[in-house]
């Protein structure tokens, strides 16, 4: 996929010279598909020489003014003028015909569900080279390994086609005002640290808030993200190492299972698709009308808007103290394989991605977690919520959207239909459940 050997030498020298002067520089700006209506393109700073680098993503204000400001800094890095352009509506469905036409950015974002389509029609590069040069911008080994998995083709052959930009773990937000008002003397983070935060202990919690009349916890969806972390939180094995869903057969995922099925059934648990139209979980939350909430880092700017005492701790484990793998949701970045402009797309991607890339990107802003090590300080700033440092824990035990869902359209389709519908009924057992969620997973459906 990668074919020209000079295009790598070319970037990871650039690299080289270019991060001596990162801090005292700045960079870019960024260009968008000339003719493509649905695109805007957010430029800025004095072009460079030779021609310019267009990259593109999905995300609108506030977070596209960031993107300016990091293009402005890399046009004057890379020496070329660097452009940002958001992809309005359905991300895929512009992108590929722009890759097919040859007028596709010379980087782009790419959701945990197009990787492996992109993939199998050879539209991305191989980054395996260029980071194994040893001068790129940025290491392979300073991601966390859980997030990048599904940027690797689904049949088990080699490469590396994307890498994480950022993420957004799911943690256990909690009303410690409702808790306390419940008669929950040690709220959940306490709990933790204490080496005491287990299924027993949420259950009890939830038994407390479902006498005061309020709403415990919400399930919040039928897609994997939404539930399959209850599964490995208490110890389950959700896939084998061939990549196949076990979770049916897999004794800890059905006990799981079955305390989560009890916790719907009591009322201790909500499913969100059985709350009136316009009660999300999140919004319920806001109102202090929930007592928990399991949610990524995104809705900090609103929780800093909230009038009651709130904070995060991991999902319970079965040793009360575990950080265990749970669910994280992320995008990565990708260079698109017949760019004209390799070697600088490259020289962009491992500056978006390295530390400072991703410092400059996720600072003040409180939505994101890095998805590599050594930023703990990002998460932490103010020192909200009280135990922030905890999503770098969680991100780097956590996984992205497992392979088998990842690289079958059919599959990442149907599954939130279907258990959506299951929970709804009600009328499901564990075993039964999972069976027809591993069978679609697995091909069988």
């Amino acid at each position: 996929m990668f074919r020209s050997r000079n295009v790598i030498k070319e970037a990871a020298a650039a690299s080289t010279v270019d991060r001596r002067n990162l801090l005292k520089a700045g960079m870019f700006a960024g260009l968008g598909l000339a003719a493509a209506p649905a695109l805007a393109a957010c430029g800025g700073g004095s072009a460079g020489s030779g021609p310019g680098l267009k990259w593109a993503g999905w995300d609108g204000p506030p977070q596209s003014e960031v993107f300016r400001r990091f293009s402005e800094k890399m046009t004057e890095k890379l020496g070329v003028k660097v452009t940002y352009q958001q992809v309005v509506g359905d991300y895929l469905s512009k992108l590929l015909p722009q890759l097919s036409a040859g007028a596709a950015p010379d980087a782009f974002y790419v959701g945990d569900i197009y990787m492996a389509k992109l993939i199998e029609t050879k539209q991305v590069l191989d980054l395996t080279d260029y980071l194994d040069s040893g001068s790129a911008a940025v290491r392979l080994d300073d991601f966390h390994e859980g997030l990048y998995r599904w940027c690797r083709p689904a049949d088990g052959s080699p490469g590396l086609y994307g890498l994480p930009v950022d993420c957004s773990p799911l943690v256990f937000w909690f009303n410690k005002d409702l808790l306390a008002e419940a008669g929950v003397s040690t709220d959940p983070a306490a709990r933790f640290e204490a080496g005491t935060w287990t299924q027993g202990a949420l259950t009890d919690l939830l038994d407390k808030i479902r006498a005061t009349k309020k709403r415990g916890l919400v399930l919040n969806g039928s897609n994997w993200f939404d539930w399959f972390g209850w599964m490995s939180t208490f110890g389950g094995t959700l896939f084998d190492e061939s990549g196949k869903a076990v979770f049916d057969a897999d004794p800890k995922s059905q006990e799981a299972l079955a305390w989560l099925f009890e916790q719907l059934k009591s009322g201790n648990i909500t499913y969100s698709g059985a709350l009136p139209q316009g009660q999300g979980p999140d919004v319920l939350f806001y109102a202090g009308q929930l007592a928990c909430l399991t949610y990524p880092r995104v809705i900090l700017p609103n929780m800093k808007k909230v009038k009651f005492g709130f904070d995060i701790t991991p999902l319970p484990s079965l040793s009360g103290k575990d950080v265990m793998p749970v669910p994280v949701n992320t995008a990565a970045l990708s260079v698109n394989a017949k760019s004209k402009n390799q070697a600088k797309a490259l020289e962009f991607l491992g500056n978006f991605l390295n530390a400072e890339g991703q410092r400059f990107r996720l600072s003040g802003g409180g939505n994101a977690v890095p998805s590599i090590k050594g930023l703990d300080d990002v998460v932490t700033e103010g020192n909200v919520p009280a135990h922030g440092s905890l999503f770098n824990d969680v991100a780097a035990k956590g996984y992205a959207v497992p392979s088998a869902i990842a690289s079958n359209a059919k599959v990442a389709r149907e599954l939130p239909v279907m258990v959506d519908k299951m929970l709804k009924a009600g009328n499901e057992t564990p075993r039964s459940f999972s069976g027809k969620v591993v069978k679609l997973i697995n091909g069988g459906a």
